[in-house]
């Protein structure tokens, strides 16, 4: 059951306002914001929900929005447990739930935050790394576990059906993995690195699990290594008609990390590869946290969300899957202030808005032509301090994404965080409250 010494789930609370703002230096206007619905605690004990600068843990269905997580392990208590939740958008259509998947082999020293996709017809697909200790004090290794559900947008159903995961040639890992699932839901793919102790494997071998649909099931051919081997590399993934696009950070210690692209056909081919051009002054660090399509029906035409902390500034990218072209459509300068990373939401055809997290309170809503010429506009949304809400501070920012099976609803926004409860010290990595707002245009 969730921790209850955490402050209570606010009652919804609708805000309108304008708000005005000066961002660089663009032209001023008067902006109306969205009603704001929430905060609603999904969950009140959870880990910190790591790699949520890569990793998207909500998935908006049709009548519930689905979430996942790791439930907060005090002194890392074992069995680690798992989190797999559902929100109901309306109660006579769906109901609240959390289903617990717990690991108890003697071995099992710990889980990742579980990947999930929903199929078009409700489906629930999770995908979980499992961290075991071996003889070898300096070689754990990660396995994979496949769950679906029984039942479309049902969290209870879930079954293990990981016998579906092939073991050859590849059954070893890093679990920096993520997945995607195809507009027609017939197709997804699992991105993540292989290793061996034994050197089978080269080190940080790229390699992908192309999965058709069988029933219910993904059944998935050999796993395939598309690059060669390299950094970690934390890949944001979209299974689109002309192959799979991957995004991502890739580490190249000691120098600094990258934002890679990867093109590959649905063979596991490589047809097209760049790293993310830099301007001239940035320093350090250049990364992409969000990878979407530019239209939520459209995926021929990617957009690609990168962080310039060093020059301050949002960056945001097109890339057409046909002619495998990469274009910059706007650098947004900002004060270090709200430099932050957050996620890019298309509201229509026409219209997307940028919201952030900086320096891990309010969160930010950016209105405007982000993609244009036009003025871009940034205000505070209401409701969402943490310290008002009675947390210490919001962590990651999360919002629904159609690559992952989510459905959006034109002129609606579903934005959720994992906020430090206030018994979370410094040291450790929970507890926490998984929060979600609507934003209503």
């Amino acid at each position: 059951m969730p921790n209850t010494n955490i402050p209570k789930a606010a009652p919804i609370v609708v805000s309108l306002g304008m708000a005005i703002a000066s961002i660089g230096g663009f032209p001023t206007a008067a902006q109306q914001l969205p009603r704001v619905e929430g905060p609603v605690v999904l969950h009140a004990a959870i880990a910190d929900q790591w790699g949520g600068h890569t990793f998207n843990y909500v998935v908006a269905g049709q009548d519930a929005l689905f979430w996942t997580a790791t439930a907060h392990r005090p002194d890392k208590q074992k069995p680690p447990k798992a989190l797999i939740g559902q929100h109901p958008k309306d109660t006579r259509k769906s109901s609240g739930s959390v289903k617990t998947l717990m690991f108890e082999d003697p071995s099992v020293i710990g889980i990742n935050q579980p990947q999930m996709i929903r199929s078009p017809d409700g489906i629930l697909h999770v995908f979980i790394g499992v961290t075991h200790s071996t003889a070898n004090p300096k070689y754990n290794v990660g396995r994979l576990h496949y769950f679906r559900s029984d039942k479309p947008e049902d969290v209870n159903s879930l079954i293990d059906r990981s016998s579906l995961m092939p073991k050859e040639p590849f059954d070893s890992f890093h679990l920096r993995m993520n997945v995607g699932i195809s507009q027609d839901g017939r197709k997804m793919v699992l991105v993540i690195l292989a290793i061996s102790e034994e050197r089978r494997v080269r080190f940080n071998t790229p390699v992908m699990f192309l999965g058709h649909r069988d029933g219910l099931d993904y059944v998935f051919k050999n796993p395939i290594a598309y690059a060669e081997p390299m950094g970690f590399f934390y890949p944001q993934v979209a299974a689109t008609p002309e192959g799979i696009v991957l995004v991502g950070q890739l580490s190249r210690h000691p120098e600094p990390s990258i934002t890679r692209l990867v093109h590959v056909d649905w063979n596991g081919k490589s047809i097209h590869a760049e790293d993310l051009p830099r301007g001239a002054t940035t320093k350090g660090e250049y990364l992409s946290y969000d990878l979407r399509p530019f239209i939520p029906n459209d995926w021929s035409r990617l957009m690609i969300y990168c962080d310039d902390h060093g020059e301050q500034r949002h960056d945001f990218w097109q890339y057409e899957t046909a002619t495998k072209k990469l274009r910059l459509l706007r650098s947004v300068p900002c004060d270090a202030s709200a430099s932050a990373p957050g996620r890019w939401v298309p509201l229509t055809n026409d219209r997307g808005v940028f919201i952030n997290n900086p320096s891990s309170s309010q969160l930010r809503l950016w209105q405007g032509e982000l993609t244009g010429q036009g003025p871009v506009n940034s205000s505070l949304l209401p409701q969402t301090h943490p310290i008002d809400r009675g947390f210490q501070a919001n962590a990651y920012l999360f919002s629904p994404n159609p690559l992952q099976g989510s459905i959006l609803v034109p002129g609606e926004t579903i934005v959720a965080t994992d906020a430090y409860n206030p018994n979370r010290s410094n040291v450790t990595s929970g507890p926490c409250s998984f929060l979600m707002w609507k934003l209503v245009w």
